[in-house]
Formats: C-alpha cells, sequence, structure tokens
C-alpha cells in the first residue's frame, strides 16, 4: 500500500487491508498489546499509521464495540481532528465537511457523545452532545474582522491540510459561515457571508503520507498569491504547510532528505513571491506557528517529527526607508495583529493588550498592501545536527532566503519570535501547535490555551466535579448500566491531548463507582508530536493506571492517521469508525 503512487487507488487499498471482519485468517492470541504493535513497528508501520487493530473475545467476538444507548468521551482538547469521528457518530456535518461515511458502515448507534471541549459550533445543536469544558470561549474582533468592517479586502490562501487553521482556528475558533463560491479539482474557494474575506484552499495531495511528496503544495499555492499581487489584493494571508506536513512524517532518519526537499521547494516558491510582492509595494511579513523541520534528530539519535519549542522567525520586508528601525527584539507571535493595525493606521480595538513590535515611525495607511506568510513548523536552530534548513542550504550551496532575511538582507527587520511556552498562553516549556498559534495570530490579545485552564482545572479540583464528565459521562452510564466508552490520543505530546488529563479522568471514575469492567478504552496512537515507534511505552502506563485506579480495558487501538484525518479521507475515517462500532479491523487479537 505504502509503495502505491498517488491517487484514489492508495484509498481503496488503505480501506480494503483495515476492515476485515473477524476470522481465524485475521485473529491471532497474544500476551498484551505491545506484542500486536511490534510487528507493525518491525516493518516501518509508524503510530501515526497504525491500523486499526480490535480486541476479540474466546469466541472471535469484537470486544468492547459502541452500541445503541452507549456513552462515549472524546478526551482530546484539541478540535480539528477532533472533528470528523465525532460528526460520524452525531451525523452532523461540521463545516468544510465533503464526504462522509459510506453504506458500507452500519448507521451511527445513537450514543450520549461527551467530548473534553468546545468542538464545533454546529455539534451544540444536538441534544446527545455535551461538551466539558469550552475553557477558551471563541474570540472576536479579530483582525480580520476589524480589517473587514473597515473594507480591507482580504485573501487567505492554504492547502487543505491547513484549512481550519485559516478559517476556523484564525477566526478565533468559530464558524463564520464561509459559502463555497467555486469549486475545481485543483482548489475551491469561499466567501465571507458579509465581510471582503476570500478564502482559497488548494487540495492537499492524496498520498500516504506527506513525506512521499515533500513539495506539498507550495507552488500552487504561491501561484495563487502571485495572482493576488497582480491584482492589488490590500490584504493577503497564506500557509505554507511543508516543514510541519513533512517534518511530521519523517518517522524514520532514513528521510531526512524528504524533509530537506520541503525546506528546498518552500526556499525556492519564496524567491518567487516575496521579490515580486515587495516590488509591487506590499509590506511582507513572515513567521511561524511553532517549530518543528529545524530539530528532527533527538539527542538519542532517533527521528523526531515533533514539534520544537525553539522560537521562530519574524521577519518584516518592504518597510519605508524612515520605518526601517530595529523591531522589538522579544516579541512573540501575539504581537503581529497590532502590527498589522499600526501598519493600517488603525486603533485596537477594546480588549486587545499585545503590541506591535515596530519601533520607529509607521505611515498607518488603511489600504496599506501588506502580505502574511505563515512558515508552519519552521523554527530557528543554531545546531546543523538533524536541522533541514542547515542541510538545505548545505545542498543549495547558499543560505536560505529566510537566512538572508534574518541577517537584514533586501531591507529586511527580523527578531526571534516566541511561539511556544508561557508567554504564548502554554504550560511552561510546553511546544505550540498550529490550532492555537493560529488562534494567536489575528487575536491581539493575550489567551491562554485550553491545555492550560484543563490544566488549572485539575489542580483546582474543577475537573472533579464537571457536570459533564460525572452526570452525562459517568453516572449516565452507571445508572442505565450501559458502557462508557473513552478514546483519545494516547502520548505526553500535548499537542492534542494531556496524559494528566486521561489519568484525572480514569480517577474521576474510579471516585465515581463505575464497574471498572463497564469502562471500554479506544487508543489513538500519535508518531507525530512525539517520536513514530514510542506508543509502547504509553501502553505501559495506561496499564499502570488502569490497575491503579481498578477501571478500564483497552478493547481497540488505531493511529491518529484514520479517524483523526482532517483532510477529508473519509475511508481511512470510516475504518477507523467501523473498528468502534462494528469490530472490523487489520488485525484482531486475543489477549
Amino acid at each position: 500500500v505504502w509503495s502505491l503512487p498517488e491517487g484514489p487507488e492508495v484509498e481503496d487499498a488503505l480501506y480494503k487491508v483495515t476492515t476485515h471482519k473477524p476470522s481465524a485468517a485475521t485473529t491471532v492470541a497474544l500476551g498484551n498489546w505491545k506484542e500486536a504493535l511490534a510487528p507493525f513497528h518491525a516493518v516501518g508501520i509508524d503510530d501515526q499509521f497504525m491500523p486499526p487493530i480490535v480486541r476479540v473475545d474466546a469466541q472471535g467476538s469484537p470486544v468492547g464495540t459502541v452500541k445503541e444507548g452507549d456513552v462515549v468521551f472524546y478526551w482530546d482538547f484539541r478540535t480539528d481532528r477532533a472533528k470528523p469521528l465525532t460528526s460520524a457518530f452525531l451525523n452532523i456535518p461540521y463545516e468544510g465537511q465533503v464526504g462522509g461515511i459510506s453504506a458500507d458502515a452500519p448507521p451511527p448507534p445513537k450514543v450520549s457523545f461527551c467530548t473534553m471541549t468546545h468542538y464545533d459550533d454546529r455539534y451544540s445543536s444536538c441534544p446527545c452532545a455535551h461538551e466539558a469544558f469550552n475553557p477558551a470561549a471563541p474570540l472576536s474582533n479579530t483582525y480580520a474582522e476589524v480589517a473587514g468592517a473597515k473594507g480591507v479586502q482580504q485573501l487567505v490562501v492554504a492547502e487543505s491540510e491547513k484549512w481550519r487553521a485559516v478559517t476556523w482556528f484564525k477566526d478565533g475558533r468559530r464558524n463564520l459561515g464561509y459559502k463555497r463560491a467555486s469549486d475545481s479539482d485543483a482548489f475551491f474557494t469561499e466567501q465571507h457571508p458579509s465581510l471582503p474575506i476570500t478564502v482559497k484552499i488548494v487540495r492537499s495531495r492524496k498520498v500516504a503520507a506527506h513525506i512521499q511528496a515533500p513539495i506539498m503544495r507550495a507552488q500552487e499555492i504561491t501561484d495563487l498569491l502571485l495572482e493576488g499581487v497582480e491584482a492589488g489584493t490590500p490584504d493577503i494571508f497564506a500557509n505554507f504547510a511543508n516543514s510541519d506536513m513533512v517534518g511530521h512524517a519523517m518517522t524514520q532518519i532514513e528521510s531526512f532528505d524528504g524533509v530537506v526537499e520541503a525546506i528546498l521547494e518552500l526556499d525556492k516558491q519564496l524567491g518567487r513571491l516575496v521579490p515580486a510582492a515587495v516590488a509591487k509595494g506590499y509590506t511582507v511579513l513572515i513567521t511561524a506557528d511553532h517549530g518543528n523541520a529545524e530539530e528532527m534528530i533527538n539527542k538519542k539519535g532517533q527521528a523526531n517529527p515533533a514539534h520544537t519549542v525553539n522560537k521562530v522567525p519574524l521577519i518584516i520586508l518592504g518597510l519605508a526607508d524612515d520605518e526601517r528601525k530595529p523591531i522589538n527584539q522579544s516579541p512573540t507571535i501575539s504581537d503581529i495583529a497590532p502590527t498589522m493595525l499600526q501598519l493600517r493606521g488603525f486603533d485596537k480595538p477594546e480588549g486587545w493588550d499585545t503590541d506591535s513590535v515596530l519601533t520607529g515611525p509607521v505611515h498607518g495607511k488603511a489600504d496599506r498592501k501588506i502580505m502574511r506568510l505563515v512558515l508552519d513548523g519552521y523554527g530557528i536552530r543554531a545546531e546543523k545536527k538533524g536541522n533541514a534548513m542547515a542541510a538545505a542550504a548545505d545542498k543549495k550551496g547558499s543560505a536560505l532566503h529566510m537566512d538572508r532575511w534574518m541577517a537584514g538582507e533586501d531591507g529586511a527587520v527580523s527578531a526571534a519570535a516566541e511561539a511556544s511556552g508561557e508567554r504564548c498562553g502554554y504550560p511552561p516549556g510546553e511546544a505550540g501547535t498550529t490550532e492555537f498559534g493560529h488562534v494567536l495570530f489575528d487575536a491581539g490579545r493575550k489567551v491562554r490555551s485550553d491545555l492550560l485552564l484543563i490544566d488549572y482545572a485539575i489542580e483546582s479540583k474543577g475537573f472533579f466535579t464537571n457536570p459533564v464528565l460525572v452526570g452525562d459521562c459517568i453516572q449516565y452510564a452507571k445508572q442505565h448500566g450501559v458502557t462508557l466508552h473513552a478514546m483519545g490520543i494516547l502520548s505526553d505530546g500535548k499537542v492534542h491531548s494531556s496524559l494528566e488529563h486521561v489519568e484525572a479522568f480514569l480517577k474521576l471514575v474510579a471516585e465515581q463507582g463505575l464497574p471498572g469492567k463497564q469502562l471500554s478504552i479506544h487508543v489513538i496512537t500519535d508518531g507525530r508530536d512525539v517520536p513514530g515507534d514510542t506508543s509502547p511505552k504509553y501502553f505501559d502506563w495506561l496499564q499502570e493506571k488502569i490497575a491503579q485506579y481498578g477501571v478500564g480495558q483497552i478493547n481497540s487501538v488505531w493511529g491518529r492517521g484514520w479517524g483523526k484525518d482532517r483532510d477529508n479521507r473519509w475511508k481511512r475515517i470510516e475504518a477507523a469508525y467501523r473498528s468502534l462500532v462494528e469490530g472490523t479491523a487489520a488485525l484482531h487479537v486475543q489477549l
């Protein structure tokens, strides 16, 4: 399957090998879950693409599947990749959903579906949907809204892997009702219902993993941006996904050259785009939401596909001569929105509490032409080992454009910006994320992440009296004698979930007296925010916690590349869904 070329045959093959009903041919007796994972790791299948594996009993029947009347709790706090499976169960399409569960799968059982956070506005209409926390309430008066209300025409461009980042998250974690204006095989266009905001989304390549096509859609995004430049669109925002998505897909050191190729492609497209934009009178701001590709090998010499806590570039080109003063040398990515307002001559709205990075005179004009480029996953790191940017420069034989601009060439001013940790609303020492980074780009104010606020709820004991967790989840299952299913990513990456949150939930289940056999656990392996072969240690951790609190049993496993796909690869999502409700899988295990 991995050797297949790009195209629908990849998805067909993946679906076929992961939706077997239990049989003698698919079933093996093993001592523990780690023995089920090991053969896949041995042949290079990393945790993010771990196929569905389902537990069966001595008669070969699936154990712990989701049935009518049960309760499901999704413990992930990050919302974008949690939407597809949530929509499959609730039968409510999320904004931007294309496709869905096919007739090959059973219809969704009627369940009480509880989520850790606010996954999507549309789910609020369903009486069977409950959210435990909405800690970081949606934001209004974001930069895009402020500028749009003043008539500034905006163009937003990304590829479909980052569609939700440049809309839902950048818009303050809200559905703003974009309407599909046009559609083609290459890209689609959406229009804000009342503001002059146009979104163009290039369809990501249909490959099993982006390491197989590391150029991604950088050229196509650049082509659309150059059209916007030629048209003189006054406000342009774009996300380039290469350093993040290809970096995440490097789960073997042997694939490092693929990440280097991704950086070279990005450099090539920046060389096409930025000088052309500056020549047309644009002020260009370049930054990133977090680090990744600059640190692809960890201290143990293993592949490191995770986000980093390294600072990110903040570069401004195209300023007037008298504006070109050293910028604040201790910025965060939250400072970009007020910088944009200053460049436009707009006052900060009430509630904004971050400041522009510009220190000199600024000729603020409402119709100033500005382009913001987000190089997703592009951090700064001096050490060359495992640094895809340094390796790309060596291969190119000259400095990358980003390095030149950070050094002040072409009239650029720059600083290393903080995108992680406390100053950006994360817990101390935690790496930034695409989701929250894009919230910060337009927020104009200090915002605390969901991770930080749920951590505080645990510390302050509010987690253990939460009415959804206690009432709609645990007590409902206890009183009705039904199974409580808990699922989510199991790792300490803290981008989508937290082991502290999982342990707190197990503790709460035990305190509330739910019989241990009524908790069915469905593990989603990570492999992107942590190294790709580390799931066994998290299984050890979970088994220890299950024994400690006396509740729960692991009944199924699949990697995040299946049910958490956010690019409308519905055959992958359906394979995960069917494993949960029907027990189909690539492998069945008797433990």
